[in-house]
């Protein structure tokens, strides 16, 4: 009975998709707000709206929140004709998700998300990774189901902002990323990996442009990323990254490199003082790049490293999203490579998933 409800969600994914469609609501023509209105959001935004946004950018942020309010009341047939719907998607994509952030940047009762999170009630798995398990005479995680439950949460915190003048915000992020056994009988539904990344983040907002693309995003971080385990299923490394993000009407990629903090050896196996992992950087390499492309009301993007050597490794991941309900969106996504969990960082993996996304890219 224990993995009955993940799958529940699901049921109740599709359920609320019927509605939302089968609901019919009132067209709402006036494609500006009211000098009223307007009055009314900028004075419920200034409170919690960063410090060096300008009267014009609060206006354009109270605009995109009607535009979007309009567009969710829309009937599915008159979506595509909505004038609504034709403003927002005039707005480019990482523009609007940053003017959002933007302004709920001094709300302390917000926590702004990172990354994607996501629930996939299914993550299915052709060939389960069971070495690290056997090799450490666990008598638990013996038999691996090729399908388990995988969910990502993962949230960041404004700590200080403006650090250079108008510019450079500083943030400590966190993100948790899980492997759930809910359908293993064998070994009483265990989470098989938890892999935690908690980060400092200074981030540089930008519109300067290079060949059409528009970089919207700089960030350096110091990451930590651990799998919180002991003995040798202990898997852990610390970076140094760089981000930048550019943007083009409707596409976006970012450039991710990263430089590994050099550990010490480790004097014996399971050493807590050493290197857990000494060759994860052959397998992880030193970059990512992602990219995504929103067409219509779905989101494509792919994910792909390499460590660029003769023995070449890394991975690639696509994924598509698409709209559920309102407030829900369905991901599919595919992965093949290494590094798919920590536990997993030396295992080339193909995984296919499905599941709902809380937070997407946009």
């Amino acid at each position: 009975m224990r993995y009955i409800w993940p799958l529940g969600l699901c049921f109740f994914a599709a359920s609320s998709y019927a509605q939302s469609h089968a609901a019919t609501e009132e067209f709402i023509s006036e494609p500006t707000l009211t000098a009223e209105a307007m009055n009314t959001c900028l004075q419920a935004s200034v409170v919690s709206a960063a410090e060096n946004m300008t009267i014009k950018q609060l206006k354009e942020a109270c605009q995109m929140l009607h535009d979007q309010q309009k567009s969710e009341q829309q009937q599915a047939e008159i979506k595509e004709a909505s004038p609504a719907v034709a403003q927002v998607r005039e707005t480019p994509l990482l523009k609007k998700r940053m003017t959002m952030e933007a302004l709920n940047r001094s709300n302390r009762f917000m926590l702004t998300p990172h990354k994607r999170n996501y629930f996939f009630p299914v993550s299915y798995t052709r060939h389960p990774n069971t070495v690290p398990y056997r090799n450490n005479n666990s008598e638990s995680l013996s038999t691996l189901s090729k399908t388990e439950a995988e969910f990502q949460l993962s949230i960041k915190i404004l700590i200080h902002e403006d650090l250079f003048g108008d510019n450079g915000h500083l943030y400590l992020g966190y993100t948790n990323h899980s492997l759930w056994q809910v359908y293993n009988d064998t070994d009483s539904a265990p989470f098989r990996e938890t892999d935690h990344q908690p980060e400092f983040i200074l981030s540089f907002t930008n519109d300067w442009e290079i060949l059409g693309f528009q970089n919207r995003l700089n960030e350096f971080s110091l990451t930590h990323q651990s799998n919180g385990l002991g003995g040798q299923l202990s898997r852990s490394w610390n970076r140094v990254m760089f981000n930048s993000v550019f943007e083009r009407g409707n596409f976006a990629f970012a450039f991710n490199p990263w430089y590994r903090i050099p550990e010490k050896e480790q004097r014996f196996p399971g050493d807590p003082h050493g290197d857990d992992n000494p060759d994860i950087s052959h397998y992880m390499g030193n970059f990512e790049l992602n990219t995504a492309y929103q067409h219509k009301e779905n989101i494509f993007n792919a994910m792909w490293r390499n460590n660029l050597e003769s023995d070449n490794k890394g991975a690639m991941e696509l994924g598509w999203s698409f709209p559920i309900s309102s407030n829900l969106r369905g991901q599919f996504k595919y992965f093949k490579g290494y590094g798919h969990s920590l536990i997993d960082y030396n295992t080339d993996m193909e995984i296919f998933a499905l599941g709902i996304v809380f937070t997407d890219l946009f």
